[in-house]
């Protein structure tokens, strides 16, 4: 599948083309959980780009999307604080905390991990604290990358639980994970879609 992947969003439906064709389309206002399933790591790097270059696309990659430069409270708050004029620091440690704990870390992790900086914190509590701050903030469509790559069953299924977290709070927020094609790809409970790149692009 070699064809340019280009994406817009018109009439509250996000388009993904690979060419002049159009391959997937999710509307951004019912919610749910979909999933795009590309055939290598390319397609999904090609994928996810074209999908990122949308305005009020967020992208949440299995090692979490946060700066490594910023500790864990640094890039939660820069996410909470976007385009605030009135800056209450109490409330926003209130709902920072809050978010956390929906994404199930415990009080007393929570108490240490501010001070944190994401890229030493295990790949599944950076990939929690990344969507804590989706839960903080959320885009129009979140783009799940590639979430289940190097994971066991068990730890696939307890992150596919957390991030049923997202669509609690935000029940019509779109999420859309990009997947590759695997016989033991991990189930995605409640999922609205599949889509296959390769056959959705096939000229046959």
């Amino acid at each position: 599948m070699n064809s340019t992947l280009t994406a817009s969003i018109e009439a509250r439906h996000l388009v993904l083309r690979a060419g002049d064709a159009p391959c997937l389309d999710l509307a951004l206002d019912e919610g749910g959980r979909h999933r795009l399933v590309v055939d290598d790591i390319a397609s999904a790097r090609r994928a996810v780009a074209a999908l990122e270059s949308c305005p009020g696309v967020g992208v949440l990659t299995a090692m979490g999307s946060l700066p490594g430069a910023m500790t864990v409270a640094e890039s939660l708050a820069l996410a909470l604080r976007y385009g605030q004029e009135d800056i209450d620091a109490r409330e926003d440690e209130r709902e920072m905390e809050a978010a956390l704990q929906l994404c199930g870390l415990t009080p007393q992790r929570i108490a240490t991990l501010g001070g944190e900086q994401p890229m030493k914190l295990a790949r599944n509590e950076r990939w929690t604290v990344g969507l804590a701050r989706w839960l903080l903030r959320p885009p129009e469509l979140l783009v799940i990358d590639r979430l289940f790559a190097g994971l066991t069953r068990r730890e696939a299924e307890e992150l596919t639980a957390t991030q049923a977290t997202y669509h609690r709070r935000h029940p019509f927020r779109t999420a859309l994970f990009v997947d590759l094609d695997s016989h033991e790809l991990p189930e995605l409970p409640e999922c609205r879609s599949v889509t296959h790149l390769a056959e959705a692009t096939c000229p046959c």
